[in-house]
């Protein structure tokens, strides 16, 4: 199988260069009979002036040379010929009978190949030597769009020096190179490739050194064979590729690989055009990888600089938070300097140095658009009601008996002072103004390594923060404050609490006895029946009675007497209360309406053993009856709102369990969470109260016989229902 694999490559080999030498042949006998037939039109053309060139030749030789034979042919037939030495060399074996001189001069011409110059009359016959063909130069395959400003190149070992002049005169841009490249042979195939970045690619390709000047020249160099590069760090090397996007906006992709920061500032910086001051030498930077395909030259920078800053050891211990007496706050770093690289940034102008360099501190101050720097605690109620959520509403009151031996100092007035309404024990409020108390600075929550290497202090007034550091890390920190100062949600609360109270009620009976006094007919007949009668009247009506017969019921006693009642009532009470109320997300709310009330509470103390001796203190404690609201929503990042709520209503019934006890106060309570969105509404809760009464009294046996028992009894019938339904709407203001 290989055998004849190989046999059919070599047939294929053969024929292709048969094919080639039959061309090649081809051509040279076409040539060979245009020249021939050239010199026989001549030679016809002379026929009229030499004549012996249609004269008959008849001869036969042998190793004779051409040079001999030709000079016996011209003295025959009378005709000037001029002839080579070289002909010598040529020896003939021929006849000819009957053939002419002109057939016979362009047959040997066209055999041994010969050549015939005419001069008038005379003949000069040589051996002919093609004329030497000057070899076509290559041409230098560039092309250049000028409304693109993009190149296109097909170079294959092509001359450098023709490749630039080519280059220049169809672009127009001015290339130079340094003379020992005068040598040098260039090879790249590219297509539609913007200039700049094809001049750049022309210079990877060929491992040459290329920069773009700011006078708009291209100068190529070849690479040194030792040592580093020149402080300019112009040298384009192949892990380092970049392209600028856009100057404007100093975008660039870049694909650096363990490149030096010194070659990346100075090559990007002067195809910014930028202006850069060195505090410190780059080279000392380090080098850095990074791919990127679109990024700004100031984010690259930050990259490029944060990569080789070591990560902060101990955060916490490098933070100091201390106080002024104006309030404000400082947070320092403690820790010492550092010589880390950095930039700063002034305009158009960029600084490069150490940390620890002047020329690389920045001062700004940073403010807070939309958050307060303070952070605010929940509010307090500035009223004496607002502790029903944590705590009764009262405790009662007790003797304290001190005796002398174990008397510690106490005065007469050791009882609770009248005047102290948030020290006693049934009360337990949190401030005494009900002002919001501050909590902490939003420098709280700012993560150590954003401060890290600051100096911070809060200025409370300006609602701002005045930063000093290096240059990156102060940007860093602006845009840390940027990410969180946001608008706090706030959250509006309206509740609507709705009470409906329902009464019906139904008396009937009849009831009649003796009073200690004679009663007097009174009462009301319409629209509800309740009358007493006295016993005159009563006797009137037995006296009025006729057609009993012989039945005789007689008078009743002077202090008889018989109510009449047949009542309803009905009553339908609705009282509807409709609070609202706003906070800040994560702050909580609270409202308070109420009434305040005293009991007094009396305390005995005893002194001496001996003769004892009392003193006794009365104190007047307040207790309130209030409606209450609470609430503390979250706002979630999708709009739901999730509230922590509590609703207290509390009233005074009218009653106390003794004259000196405290009021008795009726209470609702509604505490939930839940969740929901804006503008929804939702029931909290309802409390329902029904009460069901039925009560009567009579005779035995007569109270349960049909009609006549509304004569022989009394019956009280009531039905009461009390419902309190709390509905709530959240609403977010941003």
């Amino acid at each position: 199988m290989r055998i004849q694999l190989k046999i059919t490559i070599l047939i294929i080999v053969l024929a292709f260069g048969v094919q080639v030498w039959a061309q090649d042949g081809f051509q040279n006998q076409a040539q060979d009979n245009t020249r021939v037939a050239t010199i026989e039109n001549k030679l016809q053309l002379l026929n009229v002036d030499i004549p012996g060139l249609a004269e008959k030749v008849n001869v036969n030789i042998s190793n004779t040379s051409l040079l001999n034979f030709l000079r016996a042919v011209s003295q025959v037939h009378k005709i000037n010929i001029n002839l080579s030495n070289e002909l010598n060399d040529i020896t003939i074996v021929n006849g000819f009978n009957n053939v002419t001189v002109q057939d016979l001069l362009v047959f040997l011409v066209k055999e041994y190949r010969l050549d015939i110059a005419f001069t008038g009359n005379i003949l000069s016959v040589k051996k002919y030597t093609p004329p030497v063909v000057a070899p076509i130069e290559k041409e230098v395959k560039v092309q250049y769009d000028v409304l693109a400003t993009a190149l296109s190149t097909d170079l294959s070992n092509d001359p450098l020096p023709k490749v630039f002049r080519k280059i220049t005169e169809v672009s127009g841009k001015n290339l130079l190179f340094t003379p020992e490249l005068n040598n040098k042979n260039l090879n790249l195939f590219i297509s539609n490739v913007p200039f700049d970045l094809a001049m750049k690619k022309l210079a990877e390709a060929n491992n040459l050194d290329f920069r773009k000047t700011r006078d708009g020249f291209y100068e190529f160099d070849a690479f040194p064979q030792t040592g580093n590069s020149a402080v300019g760090g112009r040298s384009r090397r192949p892990n380092f590729s970049y392209k600028v996007i856009d100057t404007l906006t100093r975008i660039v992709a870049v694909d650096l690989r363990d490149t030096p920061i010194s070659d990346v500032i100075y090559t990007l910086s002067e195809d910014l055009k930028l202006d850069i001051f060195t505090a410190s030498p780059l080279e000392n930077a380090g080098k850095v990888t990074v791919k990127a395909e679109s990024i700004s030259f100031d984010a690259l920078l930050v990259k490029i600089f944060e990569s080789n800053v070591t990560s902060v050891q101990n955060n916490t211990a490098g933070q100091r938070n201390t106080s002024n007496v104006n309030g404000q706050q400082n947070l320092q770093n403690t820790s010492g300097g550092s010589r880390s690289f950095t930039f700063k940034r002034e305009g158009n102008v960029y600084y490069f140095g150490t940390e620890d360099q002047l020329a690389l501190k920045k001062i700004e101050l940073v403010q807070m658009m939309h958050r307060s720097i303070a952070m605010l605690g929940d509010a307090n109620s500035s009223t004496s009601y607002g502790n029903s959520f944590n705590n009764s509403n009262f405790t009662t009151g007790g003797i304290n008996y001190i005796s002398g031996a174990s008397n510690n100092g106490f005065n007469q007035n050791g009882g609770v002072n009248r005047n102290q309404r948030g020290g006693s024990s049934f009360r337990n409020t949190n401030t005494s103004s009900g002002r919001t108390q501050e909590i902490g600075s939003i420098s709280d929550i700012f993560p150590a390594t954003i401060i890290d290497g600051l100096d911070v202090k809060i200025d409370t007034e300006l609602n701002s923060f005045v930063v000093s550091g290096p240059g990156t890390r102060v940007e860093k920190f602006k845009n840390f404050i940027k990410y969180i100062d946001k608008p706090v949600p706030l959250i509006l609360i309206e509740v609507m609490i709705l009470e409906v109270n329902r009464t019906a009620t139904v008396e009937t009976g009849v009831e009649f006895g003796i009073g200690k006094e004679p009663a007097t007919t009174a009462g009301t007949t319409f629209p509800n029946a309740n009358i007493t009668l006295g016993a005159s009247t009563i006797n009137r009506i037995i006296g009025g009675f006729d057609g009993f017969g012989s039945l005789n019921i007689g008078n009743v006693v002077p202090n008889f007497y018989m109510d009449i009642k047949a009542m309803e009532t009905n009553g339908n009470v609705k009282i509807l209360s409709t609070p609202k109320l706003s906070t800040l997300n994560g702050h909580k709310a609270y409202l308070s309406s109420g009434q305040t009330t005293y009991y007094a509470v009396t305390n005995q103390n005893f002194f001496g053993s001996q003769i004892p001796q009392t003193s006794e203190v009365v104190n007047y404690l307040p207790i309130d009856a209030e409606l209450a609201l609470e609430f503390k929503p979250f706002v979630s990042g999708d709009g739901q709102i999730t509230l922590d709520i509590q609703v207290i209503q509390s009233n005074f019934s009218g009653e106390r369990i003794a004259e000196n006890a405290p009021p008795d106060i009726n209470s609702r309570r509604f505490s939930s969470i839940m969740r929901m969105r804006a503008n929804d509404v939702a029931i909290l809760g309802g409390i329902e109260q029904k009460i069901k009464n039925d009560t009567g009294s009579g005779v035995p046996i007569l109270a349960r016989i049909p009609i006549i028992k509304w004569l022989f009894s009394k019956r009280t019938r009531e039905d009461t229902k009390k419902k309190l339904n709390v509905i709530i709407k959240p609403t977010v203001f941003y």
